[in-house]
Order: structure tokens, then C-alpha cells, then sequence
């Protein structure tokens, strides 16, 4: 005869602890793999949309470049200097009496360069500076009555050159009329303007084989000095500018840190054709 063993109490239905931390753990994975995978997506959105966002920034900086050469008078003149205060890896660009680029009617200096920003913090930026040319010019700043409209284009530039290609030693050099500044040919009357406001074209130079014509006009070059023993080119008609004007301009551009890119620019002559 068996002993009588005692009843045993019947399992409850359910979970233990164990079980429980252990699904709470699955599914705190499971949520987590699920928001990095959002997250990452979100990101990647972002980052797609900010390079088209700059893609389209630098497309249109280039097209108002082009627009801006395509449209120069026949007495604008160029000149190409290294930046102050940015290093060796920009110029700026002055085009004294070019078209404004926000009426392309009046006249003005146009400058593009990379600038940082006034406090000294922040990223350099591709800085636009248009300043109509008063009717009464003063040397200095705070004296005329017009001040300069800046517009940045383009954020966190590393790179921002232009180069010039010498039509007479057949290369590409990175200064051009340098010793040129706006307030000089303003002043020396390279860009006049008349009592009513209506810019007044220089002179055309007459040939040398026209009667009573001055002495020929010596040839200058790229840092807007006489070359000794060079021979002028005969001048067209219509010539209206003394200082040369290079047949194409090349633009050095990086953003962020990426291999800089290159764009040709064809730059019109400085006469009436």
C-alpha cells in the first residue's frame, strides 16, 4: 500500500518575471531598430535634399556669372586680384561700370569674392557687392551718398579663384589689371558720367593712320603696365576701353571641402561690334 502523497496546487496561466523582461527586451529592440532605421532614412533625406538644395545654389551663382560677362559694356573693365584676409585660394573679381545684376540697366562696380563673415565666426561665404557709381564720386566711402548692396550666394566656401587666359602669352594667369581699382578709373574718368546721369562712353581711339591721330596708345599688360617694346594692335572701331579685356575668364569653385570645380566664362570684347 502506497503512501498517500499530497496534492500538488494546479500551475496559474500566465507569464513569469523572466518571461516578461524577456519579451519587454524583444520588443525594446525591435523599437529601437525600427526608429534608427527611420532616423537614418530622415537623415539621408536631409542630407539629398541639402546637396540639391547647394547644387542649385552654385548652378545659378555660375548662370549669373555667365550673365554677368555675356552683358558687359564697352568701357567695363576687368580686374582680378588676390582677396585680402582669405589666403591663396581666392581672387576677387571687380568690373568697374558693369550692368547691375538686379536691373542689368545701371552702371556700377560689380565685385564677387569669398568673404567671412564681420564678427570673425561662421562660414566663409561667396559675397555679391553691387555700388551704383554716383553722380558726385568721392574718394572715400563714407563720402558719397550710395552705399553698396551685398548679397551672400553661396555658403561655406573653401574655394572661390578665377584665372584669365592671356590672349598674348597663350596661358591662364591668375591676376589681371591687379594695380586697377574702381576708385581709380572713376576718378581718372574711365567711367564718366554726365550731369543728368547718363553714363558717358570714353573716347575712341583713332588709328594711327588717321590724320592728327595722337601717339599710339602703349600696350599694357595684365597688371595694367606699359610693356617696353611691344607693338599696340590696330585699334577697331568703336574701341571705347584702354585697359585689355581677357577673351575668357575661369572660375575655380569649391564647397565644403570638395575638389574644386571649373567653369569657362567667354567675356565679349571692349568695342562695339
Amino acid at each position: 500500500m502506497h503512501p498517500h502523497s499530497p496534492a500538488r496546487a494546479p500551475r496559474t496561466a500566465g507569464f513569469t518575471l523572466l518571461e516578461t523582461a524577456i519579451t519587454l527586451f524583444i520588443i525594446a529592440l525591435l523599437v529601437a531598430a525600427v526608429f534608427g532605421i527611420l532616423q537614418s532614412s530622415l537623415q539621408l533625406a536631409d542630407s539629398i535634399r541639402g546637396e540639391q538644395e547647394r547644387e542649385l545654389r552654385v548652378q545659378k551663382f555660375v548662370e549669373l556669372c555667365e550673365t554677368l560677362f555675356s552683358r558687359l559694356p564697352p568701357d567695363a573693365v576687368i580686374s582680378i586680384r588676390p582677396a585680402q584676409g582669405f589666403g591663396s585660394q581666392s581672387q576677387l573679381l571687380e568690373i568697374t561700370n558693369a550692368l547691375s545684376p538686379f536691373d542689368a540697366a545701371t552702371p556700377g562696380v560689380v565685385t564677387l569674392a569669398a568673404t567671412t563673415p564681420r564678427a570673425g565666426e561662421g562660414r566663409p561665404a561667396a559675397l555679391l557687392s553691387y555700388e551704383e557709381i554716383p553722380l558726385n564720386f568721392a574718394s572715400t566711402r563714407q563720402q558719397n551718398t550710395t552705399r553698396p548692396v551685398e548679397l551672400a550666394l553661396l555658403a561655406d566656401v573653401t574655394t572661390l579663384a578665377w584665372r584669365v587666359f592671356d590672349p598674348q602669352t597663350q596661358q591662364w594667369i591668375e591676376k589681371w589689371n591687379e594695380k586697377v581699382t574702381a576708385a581709380d578709373l572713376i576718378k581718372s574718368g574711365m567711367a564718366m558720367v554726365s550731369a543728368g546721369g547718363m553714363q558717358q562712353p570714353a573716347p575712341a581711339v583713332p588709328s594711327a593712320g588717321d590724320a592728327g591721330a595722337p601717339p599710339a596708345t602703349p600696350v599694357l599688360g595684365p597688371d595694367g603696365q606699359p610693356v617696353p617694346g611691344a607693338q599696340p594692335p590696330p585699334q577697331p572701331a568703336g574701341s571705347t576701353s584702354a585697359y585689355p579685356r581677357p577673351p575668357m575668364l575661369e572660375l575655380q569653385l569649391a564647397l565644403g571641402g570638395e575638389e574644386p570645380r571649373r567653369w569657362i566664362f567667354w567675356v565679349p570684347p571692349s568695342f562695339a561690334q
